[in-house]
């Protein structure tokens, strides 16, 4: 889910229907049979990739009873996903580690995590859960582009994810080691992103100190959640969101792009920069030309000294909050973020700050009742 303190926060200290897709498979359909071992994941999958310049097009890939529909296993370079449709596996409809120059587009990926493992957003962290358990879930993984797909329907926790790996591989159970690979150069784009339960839209999180993401962009997608207040589903809610986001101690992320987004409907605030934990960093981020309509807050107690927009503080398009208090050392960093031309809509906030510097804000257009706003420590 979205509420990224209680949930990461949790996380360091060491769904359930099947989405019916209505259409006839064809000659090429890959039906699950046996399942095979997702590397070292401790996950299992219908199909894995182990070479370099694959392409698989054109499938229709059941993943009923195997946890990942499709999985590239580390090392390999320039694999092509095309116009294929994954439905049915418990975990990920598409899992990536550890590679480069990936390209996944022109996919229909829905219903998956019918058998979701993701770490709850609150409370001990269960065995076995997974900390970023969405449709399609990259790690490790560089040069790469996820483009033009429709990820509908999944009831894990969300649509599309891009993180690092290390100790712990966010898209594998709790406590699972990967190789110490940065996300870099990856773009997520036009992509239709909705309807998927209990976690965001895109999800962009670094776990691994020392390892971390730069320079990924996520571009042209359009994002459907659900508004606060609005009936939650059997599967829970549709939580829509852009989220980046440093999820361990002294972790960084730099040089995001959240370009020309639409989301319509988010649980919690739209687009939000979240440092987590101590020593955590959020670099040079750019927020331009979203429009944000009907999103929502994070949940806790209605007072006035939250650091994240709670329901005293009201609906927010763009949250960027760094979590300190006075005693936190080193401190959680968000600097240098440039916030332009977005328009917010529906909504009590437009830009929320919280132990932010650095952050320049300009050309904002809608109607929010408070085009900026801050926590009570302040926000620049």
């Amino acid at each position: 889910m979205k509420n990224k303190i209680s949930k990461r926060t949790v996380l360091l200290s060491i769904i359930v229907t099947v989405f019916l897709i209505p259409i006839a498979l064809p000659a090429t359909a890959v039906f699950a049979v046996a399942c095979t071992p997702a590397g070292s994941t401790g996950l299992t999958a219908t199909m894995v990739v182990t070479t370099s310049h694959h392409t698989i097009s054109g499938k229709t890939i059941n993943a009923t009873g195997c946890d990942v529909g499709i999985y590239v296993s580390p090392g390999l370079s320039y694999v092509t996903i095309t116009s294929v449709t994954v439905w049915g596996a418990g975990q990920h409809g598409i899992f990536v580690q550890d590679d480069s120059h990936v390209t996944i587009t022109h996919d229909l990926v829905a219903g998956n995590g019918v058998a979701g493992k993701a770490c709850p957003p609150a409370g001990p962290p269960p065995p076995g859960c997974i900390p970023e358990d969405k449709g399609i879930q990259l790690v490790g993984t560089s040069n790469s582009i996820v483009s033009h797909n429709v990820v509908s329907n999944n009831t894990a926790d969300g649509g599309i994810g891009i993180g690092d790996d290390g100790a712990q591989n966010p898209g594998a159970p709790l406590g699972t080691a990967g190789g110490s690979l940065k996300a870099m150069n990856d773009v997520v784009s036009y992509n239709t992103i909705n309807d998927n339960s209990k976690g965001c839209g895109i999800v962009i999180a670094a776990y691994n100190p020392g390892v971390g993401i730069t320079n990924i962009t996520a571009r042209g997608n359009t994002i459907i959640g659900q508004a606060p207040g609005t009936p939650i589903g059997p599967t829970g809610p549709f939580i829509g969101q852009i989220v980046v986001a440093t999820d361990a101690p002294s972790v960084t992320i730099s040089n995001v792009k959240v370009i020309g987004n639409s989301l319509d409907g988010a649980f919690l605030p739209g687009i939000v920069l979240h440092a987590n934990v101590f020593g955590d960093k959020i670099l040079y981020t750019k927020i331009v030309g979203n429009t944000l309509a009907h999103t929502g807050y994070y949940p806790g107690p209605p007072n006035a000294t939250s650091n994240t927009p709670n329901s005293f503080q009201g609906t927010t398009g763009i949250s960027i909050v760094a979590e300190n208090t006075v005693s936190t050392s080193p401190r959680a960093v968000i600097s240098h973020t440039y916030v332009s031309s977005n328009t917010v809509l529906g909504d009590t906030n437009g830009v929320w700050l919280c132990f932010t510097k650095l952050t320049t804000i300009t050309g904002e257009s809608g109607n929010p009742t408070n085009a900026k706003a801050t926590c009570v420590s302040g926000g620049s």
